[in-house]
């Protein structure tokens, strides 16, 4: 039977949570929350304690599974259109698929990328880039135009070598 609850406690490590029912005034035993995947590609979220669920029960309400979380008037969804995948975090930071713009918007303090990206377009960036290898074009890299311009030379005006650069690159 379908029932809907708010949830009372949660376990994190098991991936389980306890639900009170208003209805008849119970409590869930611990209740498995349901994942779009397990196996090999492992999904991972949990409710919130005080978040309205809904939840597929035994018919003594003795067993069953969280089926997820469910909005209602006060808990309202951040994105109104079903043309967009959002997932909104308390701390402001978010991720917003948008289908009908084709636009990707990750908005994190702090994002943290391994493994190699391959970008295809025009980069642009408001803030600078800060590297801790070399960096290298089509050409050269920043390196080898180090090593090119700090030690030379050029012939003065008068035959004799000039100084070198006055500052290294």
């Amino acid at each position: 039977m379908l029932r809907f609850g708010i949830v009372s406690q949660i376990d994190p490590i098991n991936v389980q949570a306890r639900v009170s029912f208003e209805d008849d005034e119970s409590t869930s035993f611990w209740l498995p929350v349901l994942q779009t995947k397990t196996l090999n590609d492992k999904f991972y979220a949990m409710p919130d304690i005080g978040e309205q669920v809904a939840c597929l029960m035994d018919e003594n309400s003795e067993d069953g599974v969280i089926l997820g979380a469910i909005y209602s008037t006060e808990d309202i969804s951040a994105t109104q259109s079903e043309k967009q995948l959002s997932v909104n975090l308390e701390d402001g930071s978010y991720i917003n698929a948008d289908k009908e713009n084709q636009t990707l918007t990750v908005a994190f303090s702090k994002m943290k990328l391994i493994g190699n990206i391959e970008h295809d377009g025009t980069f642009t960036n408001t803030a600078g880039i800060k590297s801790n290898a070399d960096i290298t074009d089509k050409t050269s890299s920043m390196q080898a135009m180090r090593d090119t311009y700090n030690p030379h030379t050029h012939i003065g005006n008068q035959g004799s070598p000039t100084s070198k650069p006055s500052g290294n690159m």
